[in-house]
């Protein structure tokens, strides 16, 4: 019986995550269906203006073809066209922001003085400052070690606590229904 309230639990979670991920993700597509179908419009009609103004200019090549015919635009010919004007786009593209695309010119950078790991260390004080940014307080050092040592200790109690307290609640389980209430008095605080 444990078991299963176990496994049931545990696929409920497993639901509730998906369920969160796929409105997540419906959310996300939604957003870039939206965004996408105004740029792609946007290019298609970049496109047609450029592919009808290009079939006009080279009707010695193209002869009678049609742009908005299915048949040509998956023709080699038509094929041609669109391979041109990606590349033709992607030109213009790349020149509208190549100025954005240019690191800005600044100072150089100073070459560090240091030429070993043992130079690094010795530049470096671990002594209590002084002054500390203006607070006019020194950092004690001391009462930052003695806090971190007795939150330390107090983590050590309290996973003492518990760890006896699973103990005997799971004396003698076996398999999940040992990690069932494993998970069950994590979540208590006792």
């Amino acid at each position: 019986m444990n078991s299963s309230l176990t496994e049931a639990q545990s696929y409920t979670r497993e639901a509730r995550r998906a369920e969160e991920t796929a409105n997540r993700l419906e959310k996300q597509a939604s957003y870039f269906e939206g965004n996408s179908a105004t740029g792609s419009l946007n290019l298609s009609q970049s496109y047609r203006v450029w592919g009808l103004g290009e079939i006009e200019r080279n009707r010695d090549y193209y002869g009678q073809a049609r742009f908005d015919d299915i048949g040509f635009q998956l023709s080699a010919q038509g094929q041609e066209l669109q391979a041109r004007f990606i590349e033709q786009y992607a030109d213009k593209l790349h020149d509208d922001i190549a100025d954005e695309l240019v690191l800005a010119h600044g100072k150089p950078l100073a070459k560090a003085s240091f030429s070993s790991p043992s130079m690094v260390r010795k530049s470096v004080s671990l002594e209590p400052a002084a002054h500390s940014g203006g607070s006019g307080k020194g950092v004690d050092v001391q009462s930052i070690g003695a806090e971190v040592e007795a939150a330390q200790a107090a983590g050590r109690k309290r996973i003492g606590i518990v760890r006896g307290h699973v103990q005997g609640l799971t004396k003698g389980a076996q398999g999940a229904t040992g990690l069932s209430v494993i998970s069950c008095v994590g979540g208590h605080n006792g």
